[in-house]
């Protein structure tokens, strides 16, 4: 049995807030955001903790109902939405931006793997930015993904 997916609407600034929180799979209704998504919108998935095949189709369809004039933002795409945003066709729609996210990076020091919180500014073309590690403090982190690959959706 699904944990589900819950949906938070809010404001912010002159954009509305949807925080996602729980699984998005094939039992995921975003029905409740229909006829709400309009102007600035901004996608906050800090909370969302698994996306299926079914949870896939299920936001491209939603995606497709959304109002054509929408701006939309995505924010804190954990990893598991950053490789859904490179790989499937219609997951972000054309003119939607990432605002934030998370990178996979390892600290050889400490032999930990940590997510890293992101700005797309922080990028430099398809380059990691350099962070220090959250528990020893070293500047020796390494980026744990194929650069080119996981920041394509940045193009």
């Amino acid at each position: 049995m699904s944990e589900g997916l819950k949906i938070t609407i809010g404001q912010e600034g002159d954009g509305l807030l949807i925080s996602f929180e729980g699984l998005i799979d094939e039992d995921s209704n975003f029905s409740e955001l229909d006829g709400k998504i309009k102007g600035k919108v901004i996608f906050d998935f800090e909370k969302v903790s698994l996306i299926n095949s079914c949870g896939i189709r299920e936001w491209v369809n939603f995606l497709e109902s959304v109002d054509k004039d929408s701006v939309l933002v995505y924010r804190n795409c954990r990893q598991i939405i950053i490789e859904q945003i490179n790989m499937v066709h219609g997951f972000i729609r054309e003119g939607a931006t990432v605002e934030s996210f998370y990178a996979p990076y390892y600290c050889e020091d400490c032999d930990k793997e940590f997510k890293m919180h992101l700005k797309v500014s922080d990028v430099k073309g398809s380059s990691a930015p350099a962070v220090k590690c959250p528990d020893c403090g070293s500047d020796e982190m390494e980026f744990d993904a194929i650069e080119e690959q996981y920041f394509q959706f940045i193009k």
